[in-house]
């Protein structure tokens, strides 16, 4: 999985971090892909119900538009002076998904990034992430080591409903990004023995050190990749992240059913609340 197309989705209301821009660096130039940048100044826009209040209303628009435009003047002399090519748009439509739906439909292989932010400052495109039909990668403000490390988290199971498919593509999408960006990688599946059940604990792990070994072999993911740790997943995949610096978690995003659009898994969920490191989404 080569991806060709990267966008990166800019609240307006917020400047991003340094990071952000030091990890496009590293992700851009090895494949050799122009960036696209959305600036979404709609969330900013929604206060114009208000204006008619003020006698200035037209003053505040420039200036909000004045900003926005000098944000993006000083991404186009970042981008220039590392020989990215970059093409920048400010969206001021309420439906920033169509916006963004149509660049992805452009072209078949995208991905999404998006700058994470503490949960009340959140952009309302966190609770539509199931919505975007590609692969997303979140970032939070850490800095990545040098060699990045990735963490492939798999299912090999299916015990939470997901299809192979899926976990396909996670390797996929490892292996690619671990060629590329000369990271270090592992797959990482976690299970967890309830009170209940304690008594048939060497009978569960074994079924389940059997069914990563199995996937392993399947994919030619060779043994020493192959982490298998004890836990709810939420919990022991944030230790080891912490415990190992890792810095980009690759796992899955599972939508159930129509009734369930918005939710997309208790262990996505959890991670997506307070992020350990980077997480790369794998929808498909």
């Amino acid at each position: 999985m080569i991806t060709e197309q990267f966008i990166w989705f800019i609240d307006s209301r917020f400047y991003y971090q340094t990071t952000s821009l030091d990890k496009l660096v590293h992700l851009i130039p090895p494949h050799q892909k122009t960036l696209k940048i959305i600036i979404d100044a709609s969330t900013q826009l929604k206060g114009r119900g208000y204006w008619h209040l003020f006698t200035e209303k037209d003053t505040l628009l420039d200036e909000l538009m004045a900003k926005i435009e000098f944000k993006k003047a000083q991404l186009i002399k970042f981008f220039d002076m590392n020989a990215i090519n970059v093409e920048i748009v400010i969206n001021q439509s309420a439906d920033y998904l169509k916006v963004l739906s149509t660049d992805i439909k452009n072209n078949a292989n995208s991905l999404v990034v998006i700058e994470d932010n503490v949960v009340e400052k959140r952009h309302s495109i966190f609770q539509k992430l199931t919505d975007i039909d590609c692969p997303v990668l979140l970032l939070n403000h850490k800095a990545w080591s040098d060699p990045i490390k990735l963490v492939a988290a798999v299912d090999p199971l299916h015990e939470h409903a997901r299809s192979g498919t899926i976990d396909e593509n996670i390797i996929a999408l490892t292996e690619s990004w671990s060629r590329l960006l000369k990271a270090g990688w592992v797959v990482a599946h976690c299970y967890y023995v309830t009170s209940v059940l304690v008594k048939y604990k060497h009978k569960i792990l074994a079924m389940h050190r059997d069914g990563l070994a199995d996937f392993a072999k399947k994919y030619r993911v060779s043994s020493g990749k192959c982490i298998l740790l004890e836990g709810v997943p939420e919990v022991a995949l944030s230790a080891y992240i912490a415990k190992n610096n890792s810095n980009i978690l690759v796992m899955g995003m599972v939508t159930r059913n129509k009734l369930e659009q918005l939710w997309i898994g208790s262990t996505t969920t959890a991670l997506l609340t307070k992020l350990p490191c980077d997480i790369l989404l794998v929808k498909k």
